[in-house]
């Protein structure tokens, strides 16, 4: 009977245990966050465009109260190394903010989700085939810019000049203009990352495999020689950037350059009397008369945990009102192409700033193709620009010292190509 009891008496022990054990896990629970997260990483869009993400935020979390989206926006100089960190790791963001050269990698490596042609109907279709791999589709496009040439068009009416299009026309003319002002025509940053690579899309060199290429690079790399040898480049026009190329065209120490409209701001707010003389046109072209563009994407790594709501994220993100929203308080131009059909872009008044927008959005239909896949980009820029470099600093370069080198620079670039 004792025994009854002591049994009675240990399983009321344990039932009163439990409950307590039960009623303790109920308490606390109730503390801890249960709340799903998206990550989001962004390239340096604070503080123009912060109001403006957090309100897209708030209404994409109205949408999903499960989920609270984390934003982090980082410097433009560490994006590529905290990504890289951030693949190989077991914690990624599920949506990241990259250029196409990078995502591009990425693709190469198997790392990202690709997009279909239909998911990606609303956004210019140059823009899309800029992100392809393979055939693939490897992100969604969030901006662009497309920059216009900037000129000194008081020397130009002095000089008896009028305004060219191609870099051919500005070569043609650059004695005249040189020998009437005595000040360097064309100042670019052409030996930065891959400026000089556009400037031969535009001369339909692109597979660095055929004759013709190697006779159009012999041509472009000829024309850069003799300028820089006579005088119609600055002299560090092999070290300069493209803030520096501004501050030649503002100091009068160029008379042509190629900018975005941000640029064209800060001629306007530092050199009132040298915006005042200044005139814009189209972006240089080469050849094929087609205009070059700098593009930002939105990529999903493979190895995101909300996928779908990645995706869902992003096209909120562009989104023909939020598009046009960015656009307007950042100068850029968006992706998206109903945003683009917005009067904004087609109605602009005389001020430069303003007239750079609509100019900049006509030659988004008129884009340099790049139907090569590259497998290493970086390389690709290095050799060409190291060319540059030796071909312009030889005081004895010549025709033959030029070509022999465009057939040894295109034999190096194909290891590079696929």
């Amino acid at each position: 009977m004792i025994n009854v009891f002591k049994r009675i008496v240990l399983i009321l022990i344990i039932i009163a245990f439990l409950f307590g054990c039960f009623f303790v896990y109920k308490k606390y629970s109730k503390n801890i966050d249960t709340t799903k997260k998206l990550t989001f990483w962004s390239i340096q869009l604070k503080p123009i465009y912060e109001k403006q993400i957090n309100d897209i935020i708030v209404n994409f979390e109205k949408e999903h109260p499960d989920y609270k989206v984390i934003w982090v926006d980082i410097p433009i100089q560490e994006a590529q190394k905290r990504t890289l960190a951030s693949i190989l790791s077991s914690t990624v963001p599920d949506l990241i903010n990259l250029n196409p050269d990078f995502s591009q990698v990425l693709a190469q490596k198997n790392a990202l989700e690709y997009f279909s042609e239909d998911e990606l109907k609303d956004f210019n279709s140059d823009l899309v085939d800029k992100l392809r791999y393979k055939n693939k589709i490897y992100g969604i496009p969030f901006y662009a810019t497309s920059p216009v040439t900037i000129y000194n068009k008081e020397i130009f009416n002095r000089c008896n000049v009028h305004f060219i299009k191609t870099y051919d026309e500005l070569y043609s003319v650059a004695n005249k203009l040189y020998l009437c002002s005595n000040i360097p025509v064309f100042a670019g940053a052409i030996n930065e990352n891959d400026t000089l690579l556009k400037i031969l899309n535009k001369y339909d060199v692109t597979s660095f495999k055929t004759q013709q290429e190697k006779e159009n690079a012999f041509a472009v790399y000829s024309m850069f020689d003799d300028m820089y040898k006579k005088g119609y480049l600055p002299k560090d026009v092999l070290s300069i950037n493209h803030r520096e190329v501004i501050e030649k065209y503002m100091s009068n120490q160029a008379l042509v350059i190629v900018a975005g409209s941000n640029f064209i701001k800060m001629i306007k707010q530092n050199a009132p009397d040298i915006y005042k003389n200044s005139q814009i046109a189209p972006q240089l072209t080469g050849l094929n008369n087609k205009y070059d563009v700098s593009l930002m994407n939105f990529v999903i790594p493979k190895k995101s945990k909300n996928k779908e709501l990645a995706r869902e994220f992003a096209h909120l993100l562009t989104n023909e009102k939020n598009q046009l929203e960015l656009a307007q308080l950042t100068n850029v131009l968006p992706a998206n192409k109903y945003a683009l059909l917005n009067d904004y872009f087609k109605f602009c008044p005389s001020d430069l700033e303003e007239k750079s927008r609509c100019e900049s959005v006509k030659q988004l239909d008129n884009l340099i193709s790049d139907d090569t896949e590259i497998k290493d980009k970086k390389a690709v820029n290095e050799n060409l620009n190291r060319f540059l470099e030796q071909v312009l600093l030889d005081k004895n370069s010549n025709s033959d010292f030029i070509k022999v080198g465009i057939n040894n620079l295109f034999s190096r670039l194909n290891l590079y190509i696929e």
